[in-house]
């Protein structure tokens, strides 16, 4: 069994070793790209804004909070919540990630943030109590055993501190059929590359995990009902339908994105 869940760590940890490579092939151009945000398609931006947007307002951070991400990549999210004033310490299991990551502090002469390869089921180097805050984005869905990750955000956090983390809706209509349907066919116009050792949940697994771990006063937003890989010039309608399926509560359930926000006592 801890062969197993190694074997999928070291498949996790090449996935995006070897997406990391591909993004900065052309380490140059990815270094200049003129802002510290990392250069996505406009969509992606869209999502990440939002995922930010509604993490930060469940999180209500205090001023000039020391927070943690885990599963930061190269850092997507990660350089946005510094913009804000936030001192952040992003972690991922990609060494290259972490690499060209820490490449780009520097390129932009960054302050109050830092990068580093870890474990999310054993973080090192960090004592009891330390964060205020911890966020995660698409990444617990690919851990062999998410509930030690989320033992070890509750022992992290300080007293009141809290964690926001996001899951995949298994009640999604995307994730329930219409992806599946799309590998089955062969169509990659319809979706992403395939990605390894993916895992989708419901929001009763969720809180359950976080009760688990140790957290109280659990709460839950759901959202986002559309694909990030659609061409551009659609994101005004993107942002229509998901603005007008979000509020309809019924509908609203069977969102992609289930974020969940734990306090520890």
């Amino acid at each position: 069994m801890q062969e197993m869940q190694n074997g999928v760590k070291k498949d996790i940890e090449k996935f995006y070793d070897k997406q990391s490579f591909e993004k900065t092939a052309d380490l140059h151009a990815w270094l200049n790209s003129g802002d510290v945000r990392i250069p996505e398609p406009a969509l992606y931006y869209y999502f990440e804004d939002r995922k930010i947007a509604i993490s930060i307002k469940m999180e209500n951070l205090p001023p000039k909070a020391k927070i943690l991400e885990i599963g930061c990549n190269l850092g997507q999210m990660t350089f946005e919540f510094n913009k804000k004033g936030y001192s952040i310490t992003g972690t991922d299991i990609s060494p290259n990630a972490i690499e060209k990551a820490q490449l780009r502090v520097k390129h932009f002469q960054l302050s109050n943030i830092a990068f580093e390869v870890q474990d999310a089921e054993n973080i090192t180097g960090h004592h009891e109590g330390e964060f205020d805050g911890i966020f995660s984005f698409s990444a617990f869905r690919y851990m062999p055993h998410p509930e030690k990750a989320l033992k070890e955000c509750f022992r992290l956090l300080k007293s009141k501190g809290c964690a926001v983390i996001d899951f995949p809706n298994k009640y999604c209509p995307w994730f329930l059929m219409l992806k599946p349907i799309a590998f089955a066919l062969h169509k990659p116009a319809l979706y992403e590359k395939k990605h390894i050792h993916d895992n989708v949940f419901s929001v009763a697994q969720v809180k359950k995990m976080m009760e688990e771990a140790g957290f109280v006063d659990i709460s839950i937003r759901q959202f986002l009902f559309t694909f990030k890989g659609l061409p551009g010039f659609l994101l005004l309608f993107v942002k229509t339908i998901d603005f007008i399926l979000e509020h309809i509560p019924f509908i609203r359930k069977t969102s992609a994105i289930i974020m969940v926000k734990g306090t520890k006592p």
